[in-house]
Formats: C-alpha cells, sequence, structure tokens
C-alpha cells in the first residue's frame, strides 16, 4: 500500500521573480528523499484552475 505526499510549490516570487529554479527543485527533491518519500509527478499550473503559478509535486511511499 502507498502513501501520498503532495507540495505545492510557486513558480514565481515576488514581482514575477522566479522562485522555483533547478537549485531550488533539487532541494526540494533530496529533502523528500532523505525523509524516504520518492518523487512521482508533477501537475503544472496550466492544469489548474485557479493558480496558474503553482506546481503540485506529487510523492510516495510504500507503507
Amino acid at each position: 500500500m502507498r502513501q501520498y505526499k503532495v507540495l505545492e510549490v510557486k513558480k514565481k516570487g515576488f514581482l514575477g521573480t522566479s522562485r522555483l529554479d533547478g537549485e531550488r527543485l533539487e532541494e526540494i527533491l533530496n529533502e523528500q528523499a532523505r525523509e524516504g518519500w520518492i518523487f512521482d509527478k508533477h501537475i503544472s499550473g496550466e492544469t489548474l484552475v485557479f493558480d496558474k503559478d503553482t506546481i503540485m509535486l506529487i510523492f510516495y511511499k510504500e507503507k
């Protein structure tokens, strides 16, 4: 059985400055991996109705 975790990450910061670059994404992925979470997929902001500046990162781990 799997357990899932979803993180909402803003793509843009204040005044359009980038908050999610390669370095920040790597930090997030490594932090979750240290806690035993495995990256599964992402949902881009273009598929979300209310917040196009958000990416949802989906992780799982076996229970």
